[in-house]
């Protein structure tokens, strides 16, 4: 229970008498619950699972103390003055119903606390997304052999996740893209009845969950290299330059939008910079995109502790696509890994 500890801290350092988790991925990184009822109410001295008859056999199983919401929020809150809570993730009506619940506490929102707490990957976390990200790229290697000319989108898609269940993955981390030819322009392609043809690329933008960790990555790819124009070499050398530059420059301590510059400069300078609209990167953990983010606007700095993505890309529309996605880990003394080890090779 570290984890609450170090937030019982920041509760105290905030003069909050008391804050409420509600966001999944916050209570299951605190406590290890997973169910679809749960909510975290941590004092300064005590951590109380609330949720309902479901699941008290699975709190008394964590080690949990816990708290029966049918009885109301009143008899476990309604003594504290100023309660925190996730505002990024309460609605109105839901604070409402709090308020209401529970009139004289004082709701106040409190900032992306646990995010920044997870945003850091303790060795535990590493251990678990290594072998997620190794499961993953043997996932990719099985998959890429199973490509034909006449596929559809649904057939590939059927095909990795199945290969996915077999190598032990929970679930993809998101709805895979996978598309061809000219719709590898479309950023974030949404299935369609397409069907491989001969001489098309393939863009594939995939992530596998294990022990609810995520992972994420792009390749494109070609039946044959011969398939390539010189336009479409021209581009892919661009993107996975800028790929290159952006790790290169990875280093603790250096802003997070200087990575992003790293990367968006050599497509600038090639001359495709309106045609790469997107962030460089984001975070990966138990979502698919957390902190931090690898963008123009972010203001934080490379810390030991995160995994974040590196994807630049090109996207002209009408003629296609390239997106290069790697998931980067600064390890405890400071050194850059490079998580994903499938080449970025454009031939299958």
């Amino acid at each position: 229970m570290k984890r609450i500890q170090k937030l019982q801290k920041q509760v105290k350092k905030l003069k909050l008498s008391a804050i409420l988790i509600s966001k999944p991925e916050n209570v299951r990184y605190l406590c290890g619950f997973t169910g679809t009822n749960g909510k975290l109410f941590i004092t300064p001295k005590k951590a109380t699972l609330i949720t309902d008859f479901r699941y008290f056999v699975t709190a008394r199983k964590l080690g949990l103390d816990y708290y029966d919401r049918k009885d109301g929020y009143g008899k476990l809150i309604s003594k504290y003055k100023t309660v925190g809570f996730e505002a990024h993730h309460i609605t109105v009506s839901r604070l409402k119903y709090l308020k209401k619940a529970v009139s004289g506490v004082k709701f106040k929102p409190a900032p992306y606390l646990v995010e920044e707490m997870r945003m850091i990957k303790d060795s535990s976390e590493i251990k678990i997304m290594k072998k997620a990200i190794k499961m993953a790229d043997e996932c990719f290697k099985k998959f890429v052999k199973t490509i034909k000319v006449g596929q559809s989108e649904d057939d590939m898609e059927w095909n990795l996740h199945t290969i996915a269940r077999k190598l032990g993955a929970e679930d993809f981390s998101f709805p895979p893209i996978i598309c061809f030819g000219k719709n590898t322009a479309d950023v974030h392609h949404q299935k369609e009845a397409n069907r491989l043809k001969k001489g098309e690329k393939i863009l594939i933008d995939f992530g596998i969950k294990y022990k609810e960790y995520c992972t994420d990555m792009t390749r494109v790819l070609y039946l044959d290299k011969r398939d390539m124009t010189k336009a479409e070499q021209k581009i892919y050398s661009i993107v996975l330059r800028a790929n290159q530059e952006a790790i290169s420059a990875i280093k603790v301590g250096k802003k997070l939008s200087e990575i992003d510059r790293a990367a968006r400069s050599v497509i600038e300078e090639a001359g495709y910079g309106e045609f790469f609209g997107h962030s460089t990167g984001h975070g990966v953990g138990l979502k698919i995109h957390e902190l931090p983010h690898v963008s123009e606007k972010s203001d934080g700095v490379v810390k030991p502790g995160m995994v974040f993505t590196i994807e630049p890309g090109i996207y002209i529309d009408g003629k296609g696509g390239v997106r290069l996605e790697d998931m980067i880990y600064v390890n405890e003394k400071g050194k850059v890994e490079v998580l994903t080890k499938i080449p970025k090779s454009r031939k299958l």
